[in-house]
């Protein structure tokens, strides 16, 4: 996990981490917004922290960031194919209640994100 005292200047690798997440997984500005618990009208914010102009200010964003790159690694390593891993984001699963993990990333709790991030973890494990 991120640790909350680092520096603006040390968190530059997670938040191009992040950033590259949200190419991968083509989200939009909305989509990126939900996954960093933060409203649509703050994309301003996510804006200038991704490029760089602001520091992560909140405990919670830090967190999102660092489970945010926790299911990507995991997604990484298990398939190591983009488009596969988006489609597998997409696609309903039964454990999750034929539901998509995207679809429960984006409903934009943290409860849900923890969710995703095990159930990333265990279908790597099978």
């Amino acid at each position: 996990m991120l640790d909350p005292s680092r520096s603006a200047h040390d968190l530059r690798a997670p938040v191009l981490l992040v950033t590259r997440i949200f190419e991968t997984w083509n989200l939009g500005k909305r989509e990126q917004c939900i996954l960093l618990g933060l409203d649509a009208s703050e994309h301003s914010l996510v804006h200038d922290i991704l490029s760089g102009k602001s520091a992560i200010c909140r405990r919670d964003f830090r967190d999102r960031i660092a489970y945010l790159i926790q299911i990507r690694s995991t997604l990484f390593a298990l398939f190591r194919d983009d488009n596969v891993e988006n489609e597998w984001l997409r696609e309903t699963h039964i454990l999750l209640e034929n539901r998509a993990p995207m679809d429960l990333l984006l409903e934009g709790s943290m409860a849900n994100l923890l969710l995703v991030k095990e159930y990333c973890e265990e279908a790597a494990r099978m």
